[in-house]
């Protein structure tokens, strides 16, 4: 189960969505500098303690003499406690994050462990995949969170400009296909519409190609607009604002391209839990939007 923490509030009629305690995995890329911005940003709008986690992986001891290892993590702790430092006072953080450095046999388990042992709700990371229009890969660390982490997880691309130390989410872009997980990321996406103070435009893409006659698109886009009208929490009925739009085509390619024309600031998609499912559909569509996407991706897994 994901461990972003929804907190029911009977007397109040709502469920509240709370990111309590973000970490922000860095190897100190510009990916990952433009990481922390972000989650500064989720920050501010969730009063959330920030752990700045650095994994140091001992792995790469094996291309070492054994006499000399004690000596390479020393190293290796020393300067990245001091790329730490300059990155928290770069981002104008200085005191208002947790520092950590790991290590261990590799990355990734590391920080899976610090998710479960510091009751983590959400991760944020850079990705690291092929730069261009149709990057393909995420990056070996940022691909095993996406697939594998059971708190939300935020994957921030390589930035268009040199990053600002604080990032906004002007506009938030929910999909959704109207299945559970995808009705149970919208109580995120609306908690961050309503904290953030950010417009939010909500997208239901319609994979079936073949024509319809006469105004058929104008009815099933009523129909679609009517059904993701009924999906807002309770809570932001007569409260939230948001923009609903139907799309025709392949859902990941018209994600992407719509959050491309409307420049969205933040994507927010829903997947099923369990890493039997990985590879297949809806996660195919969601890794997808993560890879070609110029804008975070925010996943949430149930």
């Amino acid at each position: 189960m994901p461990s972003g923490k929804i907190i029911a509030r009977q007397e109040l009629a709502k469920t509240v969505v709370s990111f309590q305690h973000i970490l922000v995995a860095t190897d100190f890329s510009p990916e990952a500098r433009s990481a922390l911005g972000y989650a500064l940003a989720i920050a501010r709008g969730f009063q959330s303690q920030v752990d700045l986690v650095h994994a140091i992986p001992t792995g790469l001891l094996q291309y070492v003499a054994p006499e000399g290892a004690e000596d390479v993590i020393r190293q290796a702790r020393q300067f990245a406690g001091q790329e730490m430092q300059r990155l928290v006072h770069d981002a104008g953080c200085s005191g208002k994050v947790q520092e950590i450095i790991l290590s261990g046999a590799a990355v990734w388990p590391l920080l899976e462990e610090y998710i479960r042992d510091h009751s983590i709700d959400l991760l944020v990371v850079g990705t690291h995949g092929r730069t261009g229009t149709k990057r393909q890969l995420l990056g070996p660390v940022a691909e095993q969170a996406f697939r594998l982490a059971a708190c939300p997880a935020l994957t921030v691309g390589t930035p268009k400009q040199q990053p600002a130390p604080q990032r906004n989410f002007r506009n938030v872009l929910l999909a959704t296909n109207f299945k559970p997980q995808a009705e149970y990321a919208a109580q995120f996406a609306y908690a961050l519409e309503h904290e953030l103070k950010s417009h939010m435009d909500v997208l239901h893409v319609v994979e079936d190609q073949r024509d319809l006659p006469g105004g058929g698109r104008d009815i099933v886009c009523e129909f679609m607009v009517t059904r993701m009208r009924k999906g807002m929490p309770l809570s932001c009925v007569g409260r939230c604002k948001p923009s609903f739009h139907v799309r025709f085509g392949d859902p990941g390619e018209q994600v992407v391209r719509f959050a491309g024309e409307e420049q969205s600031d933040l994507i927010v998609l829903g997947m099923r839990s369990g890493k039997d499912v990985a590879g297949r559909l809806p996660s195919a569509i969601a890794y997808k939007v993560a890879c070609q996407a110029e804008c975070p991706v925010l996943t949430i897994r149930r």
